[in-house]
């Protein structure tokens, strides 16, 4: 539920960051028409306007895309960081039983062979985009 919720709260400030470069094209027309019509910059901010508007969007997006992959490789670490320390406590747990210690070995080791696969699989598309 949680990721919906950013998910859809992503959304909601997309559409601010669009409606808030927008209004920077507005404001350079704004400025434009406040000048006199002699004025060589008049012309100059009227058509720079939308390119503005474009430029501030898509370097939102840039950077609102580089944020949540790290916060997205953050979550991870944690998640998985936090998995094998429940395993290897519970491995260490002299009260576990030893049915029960070969499920969490099983599961410890999936959780690795799923760390390499991940690893080597990046390996794969940094070797292909360079």
């Amino acid at each position: 539920m949680n990721g919906l919720r950013t998910r859809v709260s992503g959304r909601n400030s997309d559409l601010k960051v669009g409606a808030g470069a927008a209004g920077a094209g507005t404001l350079l027309v704004l400025l434009a028409n406040n000048l006199p019509d002699s004025n060589a910059w008049k012309s100059w901010l009227v058509l720079l306007a939308p390119s503005a508007s474009i430029a501030i969007s898509t370097l939102y997006g840039w950077v609102k895309n580089a944020i949540d992959e790290r916060a997205n490789r953050r979550e991870l670490a944690d998640v998985v960081r936090r998995a094998r320390i429940t395993l290897d406590e519970a491995l260490q747990n002299p009260s576990t039983s030893d049915e029960h210690r070969k499920q969490l070995q099983r599961e410890l080791e999936t959780l690795e062979l799923l760390l390499v696969k991940a690893d080597v699989e990046k390996i794969r598309v940094l070797t292909r985009s360079s």
